[in-house]
């Protein structure tokens, strides 16, 4: 019998193989859906060189403290505070002042080539 970390790490291996419309139908009958702004900004951080690995919706699910944390150090990096919620959407700030999440991309984008 398989022990409950081997099953685990089976389930996520299954899960990376699909695709965020697939993971998106998946979790949201679980109430994950909002994890998927931490892995969609992981995504694009990646894309950007301010995170070494991205991750889906599930996975940031699963492991939620560590890939958030990584998250908001990505956002750091481009001078943009990010508070990740597992429940709600992110929030981002810069100076102390909210802005949205297209206008903490369009910072990076100014700042940063994309390499991915």
């Amino acid at each position: 019998m398989a022990t409950r970390e081997e099953n685990i790490q089976k389930i996520n291996a299954e899960l990376e193989l699909l695709s965020d419309e697939e993971l998106e139908k998946v979790a949201g009958g679980f109430g994950l859906t909002f994890t998927f702004d931490t892995s969609s900004d992981s995504k694009f951080l990646y894309s950007y060189g301010l995170m070494d690995k991205h991750y889906n919706g599930v996975t940031v699910a699963f492991n939620w403290e560590s890939i958030s944390s990584e998250v908001d150090a990505g956002w750091s990096k481009a001078g943009i505070t990010c508070v990740t919620k597992p429940w709600a959407a992110n929030q981002y700030f810069v100076g102390g002042k909210e802005i949205s999440h297209d206008e903490a991309m369009d910072i990076v984008k100014s700042k940063f080539p994309k390499i991915r």
